[in-house]
């Protein structure tokens, strides 16, 4: 078992350690949770949805609804940025592109972002320093909307933002014209450099190719919002070009253990798909698969959904907290503190990206008046976990506190001010809710109750 947290601040420097009381004659108690294979919609992770063909000039609510109503909280918003191949972006665009996000919001919903200059094979992108003057218009947006972009694309190059068949020499080979690889490499470290210097930290830029990570990052350390896309994912030995070698395979397989992994499969691709049940089973976690396309291709999704595995890939992917265990005092003083350990794993294919702490809540059975800490990083907790992790929140009992039961609940809020008092976009705990021993959910404050007491006295 691992520990994260500890004591806030050393025991307030040791002062409030004096307070609590001696543990030897404090009598604890606990509780333990069990686990569920239910499907639960929590952010940042999962099949993603439609929003409409174009994010700004052509945005359908109707299809975020839709999506959100199905279980999904992820929808791709593709923005086209055709008419700026040569020119800025004009205020307006930016004003509609905020509006857009403000509406994902509203919706519960957070996107995986993918801007391009040519949603078509032909390949007609911008050039490079063009790519990295729009990303600095944007980056003020893309700032202020960070809470619901956990996933963007790297895109702007090539044909459908894929980084293939540039035609202003972004790329070399495939529909890219007389471009050398080595002028192609010079122009895509412009544009990796200008992502990584105006989008937020916080959100996984998901580059298309293992060989250019590979070029950029040979060991598979990267900094912490680097990701990859995968958009022919399960086809055929090389999944469609994606792979130039087992050694990337070997690579991406590592990567992933701590990076976001996502994107979609196809039919029209290379042979043989590997669309079986096993195959998605074994793959899924191996490449800590955290998102994919709801819709396409359509023939992989309907074999899965047969041969019944689908709900499986829709619960395991991205992450999945469980909860095992919490144990604390039984009783407390007033200005003292109480220790709350609570004992949880990740269960999912992937890690969570960005921090979320654990919140613990006590609640007077009597009037309702809580009193809240929180510690951990959950980000940090390792996936496909075979045992459980420990974080102890350390809660300080004002004297102001009234007397008597307090019920001890359990939550996992945003991290981002605009999101974090949202319950939408709150992690709930894959954990079957046990009412005979106290433990159920409250969907309207995203809490879990833990089934246990603490009495303040």
């Amino acid at each position: 078992m691992t520990f994260i947290g500890g004591f806030i601040a050393a025991c307030w420097a040791l002062a409030a350690c004096a307070l609590r009381s001696d543990p030897a004659s404090v009598p604890s108690t606990s509780a333990t949770f069990a686990g569920t294979t239910e499907d639960i919609p929590n952010p940042d992770r999962g099949f993603y949805g439609w929003s409409g063909t174009d994010f700004v000039d052509s945005f359908e609510p109707g299809s975020v609804q839709v999506a959100f109503a199905s279980g999904q909280r992820l929808v791709l918003a593709r923005v086209s940025l055709a008419a700026y191949r040569h020119a800025s972006l004009p205020a307006s665009f930016l004003s509609m592109l905020d509006a857009r996000f403000a509406a994902v919001r509203s919706a519960g919903m957070k996107v995986t972002l993918l801007f391009a200059y040519d949603f078509s094979g032909s390949g007609a992108d911008a050039s490079p320093s063009r790519i990295r003057h729009h990303l600095e218009q944007l980056k003020p947006v893309l700032a202020a909307n960070a809470d619901v972009i956990p996933f963007m694309r790297a895109g702007f190059i090539g044909a459908w933002g894929e980084w293939h068949s540039s035609r202003s020499g972004n790329s070399c080979g495939h529909n890219s014209g007389g471009t050398s690889c080595s002028t192609a490499n010079i122009h895509r470290a412009i544009v990796r450099d200008a992502l990584l210097a105006n989008v937020p930290a916080t959100t996984q830029i998901a580059f298309r190719y293992p060989s250019d990570l590979q070029l950029w990052y040979p060991t598979a350390k990267r900094p912490s919002h680097v990701g990859a896309h995968n958009d022919c994912f399960l086809a055929g030995p090389t999944d469609s070009g994606t792979y130039v070698s087992a050694s990337a395979r070997a690579y991406m397989q590592e990567f992933s253990q701590h990076t976001a992994f996502g994107g979609e499969t196809c039919d029209d691709a290379e042979t043989p798909v590997r669309s079986s049940c096993p195959d998605i089973l074994s793959e899924g976690p191996q490449y800590h698969l955290a998102w994919l396309n709801s819709t396409y291709a359509r023939s992989v999704l309907d074999t899965w959904r047969k041969a019944g595995c689908y709900a499986t890939v829709a619960s395991k992917m991205g992450y999945r907290i469980q909860l095992d265990r919490v144990a604390h005092d039984a009783a407390a003083v007033r200005g003292t503190h109480v220790a709350v350990a609570v004992d949880l794993r990740n269960v999912g294919w992937s890690r969570m990206f960005v921090s979320r702490a654990l919140v613990v809540t006590l609640r007077d059975r009597a009037t309702g008046a809580t009193m809240t800490a929180s510690a951990g990083d959950l980000s940090r907790l390792p996936s496909q976990a075979n045992g459980s992790t420990r974080i102890t929140v350390n809660l300080h009992v004002p004297l102001s506190a009234a007397p008597g039961s307090y019920d001890v609940l359990l939550s996992a809020p945003d991290a981002f001010f605009k999101t974090r008092g949202d319950a939408r976009f709150a992690v709930r705990f894959a954990n079957a809710e046990q009412p005979d021993q106290g433990q159920t959910w409250n969907p309207t404050g995203a809490t879990l109750s833990a089934g246990t007491v603490l009495r303040i006295h």
